[in-house]
């Protein structure tokens, strides 16, 4: 009782003004898109711009690509009137060379500091048997300011390049533990996500870059022993949404691998792939070099990487997000019958994902990090976009995750639970 009481009297610690932010926001329990702001033009080559949100004072900057017959959709939350919460979303639609249908996205739901006892570097975890490396959940609460990089076109040895991103500045965040409860306040300098996006042949690429700034305070509540980083990892927890009329498999090594089914809670992996039949239509690229910033000292390490077990990930993740991920929800159900001839309902809840993982940095010790993982899809060749009439085929087997998202970055608002998490956005301060 004297953990829980403390954790609800340090939230305040978080925001400015709780009380006040709660009545003027107002906010429902169930989000849809909203009719104001401007809508998306799918017609058009690319864009970027702002959607409104249910929500008052928040709003979602958007970046909308359509090139070669596949389109790109990315969602932000935006706010100049609130500290707006840390929340990004990612997704690819396109037709496979076999001509199948497909909805692809992934996003980043969560963040994780470990201990790496056993120096394999990835967080083993056995929740049944009460052992997890994991030491603390990473949540981000909602940012001081931010910078949106318009998108823009260029060309690159005669191939057309599309860039744009992203940056929240001076974030508040926490760690806790497994329970939910608190460990730490912490300020993190920056969250910055770039992205750029090209096709040659019938591969696109999808290249991100996550720049996680440095841990600029760490704040230990009394009567708590202190809490260190050094010598700890992070931990970046990725879910994957996959929309399509076919089955598909995903392989992890070369073996098929189901995030829901899986009893291990981590399989070491160099890339992974979706298979639709005997073609392979998506790969995921691990197994990069990090760069880590130690004050004027550049380090270069190799990431690690891990299929995950959907029984491995913390329960009390999912329910600090869920009412902004019906934004993202509404967004994308008023989106997708404009661009695609599948009739389904989207979900982005990552407890059904197909596919989780887990993208490892084994040395950290809470300093600046950057790393550029990269996403291919193989796309039909040669055949010009048209957007489909309306379908009436039954929905497919969804298999969906971590907030659906991509290359995201959904990193929580909220530290216990929905009606507390809605009281975290607070004013901007003069």
């Amino acid at each position: 009782m004297k953990r829980k009481t403390l954790v609800i009297l340090t939230i305040g610690l978080l925001v400015t003004t709780l009380a006040a932010s709660a009545r003027m926001l107002q906010l429902p329990l169930m989000a849809k898109a909203s009719s104001e702001g401007e809508e998306i033009d799918t017609k058009t080559e690319y864009s970027n711009g702002t959607i409104g949100s249910p929500h008052s004072g928040l709003a979602l900057w958007y970046v909308w690509i359509n090139t070669n017959d596949t389109q790109i959709i990315y969602l932000a939350y935006q706010s100049y009137k609130y500290n707006p919460p840390v929340i990004t979303f990612l997704g690819q639609h396109y037709y496979t060379e076999n001509n199948t249908e497909i909805f692809v996205g992934n996003t980043l739901a969560s963040m994780e500091v470990y201990n790496d006892a056993d120096e394999d570097g990835v967080p083993d975890i056995d929740f049944a048997a009460g052992k997890s490396e994991i030491m603390y959940y990473f949540l981000v609460n909602s940012s001081v300011s931010f910078v949106t990089t318009p998108i823009e076109k260029s060309l690159v040895d005669d191939v057309p390049h599309y860039k744009w991103g992203m940056r929240y500045n001076i974030i508040d965040g926490a760690l806790t533990f497994e329970d939910g409860s608190l460990a730490a306040l912490v300020t993190l300098d920056y969250l910055a996500l770039s992205y750029d996006f090209y096709i040659k042949n019938n591969v696109s690429y999808l290249k991100t870059n996550f720049n996680i700034g440095k841990i600029l305070d760490l704040t230990t509540p009394p009567s708590y022993a202190n809490v260190t980083l050094e010598g700890l990892s992070l931990s970046l927890l990725y879910g994957t949404t996959v929309i399509t009329m076919k089955p598909y498999v995903t392989l992890v090594e070369g073996e098929p691998y189901n995030s829901t089914t899986a009893q291990a809670s981590a399989k070491p992996t160099e890339s992974s792939e979706i298979l639709i039949g005997n073609a392979k239509v998506y790969e995921f690229l691990f197994g990069q070099n990090y760069t880590l910033f130690k004050d004027l000292q550049e380090e270069i390490y190799e990431s690690k990487s891990a299929a995950v077990a959907n029984q491995s990930v913390s329960g009390n993740m999912r329910t600090s997000v869920e009412w902004l991920l019906y934004d993202l929800e509404g967004v994308l159900s008023d989106l997708f019958p404009r661009i695609s001839s599948m009739n389904v309902t989207i979900n982005l809840d990552y407890s059904v994902s197909s596919f989780l993982y887990r993208i490892c940095y084994p040395k950290w010790d809470g300093y600046r990090l950057e790393h550029d993982p990269t996403y291919l899809a193989y796309l039909k060749e040669g055949v010009p976009w048209i957007n489909p009439p309306p379908s009436d085929i039954s929905p497919p087997m969804i298999f969906v995750a971590a907030a659906a998202l991509i290359s995201l970055v959904a990193l929580t608002a909220a530290l216990i639970d929905l009606s507390k998490t809605r009281k975290m956005l607070s004013p901007l301060t003069s």
